[in-house]
C-alpha cells in the first residue's frame, strides 16, 4: 500500500512538473487514499500540496489553504518533511495568502521561513525568500522595498547559482516585473529573456508558465493586446490548467477585454491555450515582442509616468 502511494505521489509530481494536469487528479487522490490507510504522516504532507495546487486552479482556494495548513501541521507534529519540501510547503501558502488578499500574513510567513531557513544554515532558501517578498511588495506598490530585494536575490545567485534553472527563472520574472511597474521595456525584455531561458533549461512547465505570464505584461506595455491574450492561454497550455485566481492574470485578462472586447479577448486566449506544447514554450519566448516598435507604451509614459500596476 505505502509503496503503490509513493508511486503515485512520484508520478504526479512529475506529471504537474511537464503541465499534464489531467493525470496529476488520479494520482493525487489515489496517493492520498494509500497514505491514509497506511497511517503514513509523510505521505499525506508531500500530497496534499499537489492536490493544494489542483483546488488553487479549480478555483477553491480555502480548500487548497486547508489541505497546505494540514501539511504543514503533519510536518511541524511528525517531522516528516525535509527544510526544501517544508519551505516549498510555506512559499505556496504565502501565494495563496497574496490571492486572497492577506497581505499581512504572508509577510509574517515570509519573515518566520526566512528565519527557519537561516537557522538551519540554508541561505538558498532565503534567496527565494526574497525573490517571492519582492513579487508582494510589487503588488502593494512598494517598489523601492521590492528593488531593494530583488538586488539581495540576483546578488545571492551570483555568488551560488542555487537551483538551476528554478532560481535564476523566478529571480528574473520578478526583475522583469519590477521594470514593467517602472515603465521599463527594454529593462524588462532584458530580465525577462534571462528568466525564459533559464525557465526552458528548468524543463519545469510551471516556471516557464510564469514566465509568460509576465511577459504578457511586456506586452500589455506595448499595447499588444492581442499578444497579450494569446501568451496568456499559452501560460495556460504550459501550466496545464487556467489560472483566473492569479492576480497578474487577472489584471492582464480584464485590461485585454477593455481593449479588445471579450469576444476578440476570448478567441485569442483559447488560441494561445491549444497551442501544442513545443509551440507554446516557443510563443512564451519575450524576443518575439522585440520585432514590433512600442509607441503605445512610448505614449502612455509621456502622459502619465508609468503604465498601471499589473498587480492591483
Amino acid at each position: 500500500m505505502w509503496l503503490a502511494g509513493l508511486a503515485h505521489v512520484f508520478r504526479a509530481q512529475s506529471a504537474e512538473a511537464e503541465g499534464r494536469l489531467d493525470p496529476v487528479r488520479g494520482d493525487v487522490t489515489a496517493t492520498l487514499d494509500c497514505f491514509a490507510r497506511a497511517g503514513d504522516c509523510w505521505g499525506l504532507a508531500r500530497a496534499l500540496p499537489l492536490r493544494a495546487l489542483l483546488r488553487q486552479y479549480d478555483g477553491d482556494l480555502d480548500g487548497a489553504l486547508a489541505d497546505l495548513t494540514e501539511a504543514k501541521r503533519l510536518a511541524r507534529e511528525f517531522g516528516s518533511l525535509s527544510l526544501s519540501d517544508e519551505t516549498f510547503i510555506d512559499l505556496r501558502w504565502i501565494d495563496l495568502q497574496v490571492r486572497l488578499g492577506a497581505t499581512v500574513r504572508a509577510t509574517e510567513m515570509i519573515a518566520a521561513t526566512r528565519e527557519r531557513a537561516l537557522r538551519s544554515a540554508s541561505p538558498e532558501m532565503a534567496i527565494l525568500l526574497d525573490a517571492r517578498e519582492a513579487d508582494l511588495w510589487l503588488r502593494v506598490g512598494d517598489l523601492d522595498r521590492a528593488r531593494e530585494l530583488v538586488e539581495s536575490a540576483e546578488a545571492g545567485l551570483s555568488e551560488r547559482f542555487p537551483f538551476g534553472g528554478h532560481g535564476q527563472g523566478l529571480v528574473g520574472a520578478v526583475r522583469g516585473a519590477l521594470c514593467l511597474e517602472l515603465g521599463d521595456g527594454p529593462g524588462a525584455e532584458e530580465a525577462l529573456g534571462r528568466a525564459y531561458a533559464a525557465a526552458v533549461d528548468s524543463k519545469d512547465m510551471p516556471i516557464v508558465a510564469m514566465v509568460a505570464v509576465i511577459v504578457a505584461g511586456l506586452a500589455a506595455l506595448y499595447g499588444r493586446y492581442l499578444d497579450v491574450a494569446v501568451l496568456l492561454g499559452a501560460a495556460a497550455r504550459l501550466r496545464g490548467a487556467h489560472d483566473r485566481t492569479d492576480p497578474q492574470v487577472r489584471t492582464l485578462t480584464s485590461r485585454g477585454r477593455v481593449a479588445l472586447g471579450d469576444a476578440r479577448f476570448a478567441e485569442a486566449y483559447e488560441t494561445g491555450r491549444q497551442l501544442a506544447a513545443p509551440t507554446a514554450l516557443t510563443r512564451a519566448d519575450p524576443a518575439r515582442l522585440r520585432r514590433a516598435a512600442p509607441p503605445a507604451a512610448t505614449a502612455f509614459r509621456r502622459h502619465h509616468g508609468r503604465p498601471p500596476s499589473l498587480g492591483r
